[in-house]
C-alpha cells in the first residue's frame, strides 16, 4: 500500500492529495462538458468551488457534532482534517444546497449544469477509486486479475504486486476496475456522445456506471451484504433497471426542455 507519496524530501498523504486532485479533475471535466452545453466556464468553476467548500465544512461539522465530547475537550482538532473525519451524506447535501443556491442567485438553469456535473462527478470518482487502490482501502476477492491488467501492473514491480496481495493470496484490484471503467465512461461519452440530447446522454452515462458497479462489485470483498447478496450490486441493479425504463420512454425525443440561453425556436434541448 501507499499511505504516502514521496515528493523529494517530503512525504505527502496519498488520500488527501488525491482527494484534491479528484476535485480539480472533476471540476475540469465538468467545465469541458459545460462548454458543449454553452455554459459559462467561470460560472461552473465558481459554483463547483463553492459547492466543494460547503461540502467539506458541513461534512466536518457533522462529524464534530457526532463526536462532540472529543472536540469539546480539544477544539483545535476541528481544523485537523484526517481520513474518517468527514461525514459523507451531510457533506453531499450541503454541497448540493450550496450549488443550487448559487445557480438560483445567478438565475442559471440548474438542469444543464446538472448534466455537466454528472460527468465531473464520474471523473472525480475515478481518481478517488485510484486512491482507494493505492491506499488499500478497497479489498478485492481472491483471484487472478485479467492477464493484460496484471502485465501492465507488473511494470511497477513488487510494489504493484503488494497492492493486489493480501494474506498471501492474489486479489482482484476492484478499485482499479472501477476507476478504469469510470474513465472509459467519461471519455467515451464526452468525446463520442451525441450532445444534441444532453439529458439522455447523462442518463446513459449513469446507466453505464450502474452496470459497471454491478459487474465490478462482484469482486469486492469488503462490501456490505443484504442476506446473501451484495448490497452495492443490488442497488446498482435497481438503478440500472429504473434508468433503462426511464430512458426507454424518451427514445422518441419527447419530454425535452430548452437549454438556457438558446432561442425559443431552437431544437437543441434537455430532457426532463
Amino acid at each position: 500500500m501507499y499511505p504516502s507519496l514521496p515528493l523529494g524530501p517530503l512525504s505527502l498523504p496519498t488520500a488527501q492529495i488525491l482527494a484534491i486532485v479528484a476535485a480539480w479533475f472533476g471540476l475540469s471535466v465538468m467545465v469541458q462538458a459545460g462548454k458543449r452545453l454553452k455554459l459559462d466556464p467561470d460560472m461552473l468553476w465558481n459554483m463547483g468551488t463553492i459547492a466543494l467548500a460547503a461540502a467539506v465544512i458541513v461534512a466536518r461539522l457533522a462529524h464534530a457534532v457526532q463526536f462532540w465530547s472529543v472536540y469539546r475537550a480539544e477544539p483545535l482538532l476541528l481544523v485537523s482534517i484526517r481520513p474518517g473525519g468527514l461525514m459523507l451524506w451531510p457533506g453531499v447535501i450541503g454541497g448540493l444546497v450550496a450549488a443550487y443556491w448559487y445557480l438560483i442567485r445567478g438565475e442559471v438553469d440548474p438542469k444543464p449544469v446538472g448534466v455537466a456535473a454528472v460527468f465531473g462527478v464520474l471523473a472525480g470518482g475515478a481518481v478517488l477509486e485510484l486512491s482507494s487502490f493505492l491506499t488499500g482501502a478497497a479489498v478485492g476477492t481472491a483471484g487472478v486479475p485479467p492477464a493484460a491488467l496484471y502485465s501492465a501492473l507488473s511494470w511497477f514491480g513488487g510494489a504493484a504486486d503488494a497492492q493486489m496481495v493480501e494474506s498471501g493470496a492474489l486479489r482482484h484490484p476492484v478499485a482499479l476496475y472501477r476507476a478504469t471503467g469510470m474513465m472509459l465512461i467519461v471519455g467515451g461519452f464526452l468525446f463520442l456522445g451525441k450532445w444534441h440530447r444532453p439529458g439522455r446522454l447523462a442518463g446513459l452515462a449513469v446507466l453505464a456506471l450502474a452496470l459497471l458497479r454491478l459487474f465490478a462489485d462482484g469482486f469486492a470483498a469488503d462490501t456490505r451484504l443484504l442476506g446473501s447478496l451484495r448490497l452495492s450490486q443490488l442497488l446498482a441493479l435497481v438503478a440500472a433497471l429504473g434508468l433503462a425504463f426511464l430512458l426507454a420512454q424518451t427514445t422518441n425525443g419527447a419530454g425535452q426542455l430548452q437549454l438556457a440561453g438558446e432561442p425559443e425556436d431552437s431544437k437543441t434541448s434537455l430532457e426532463e
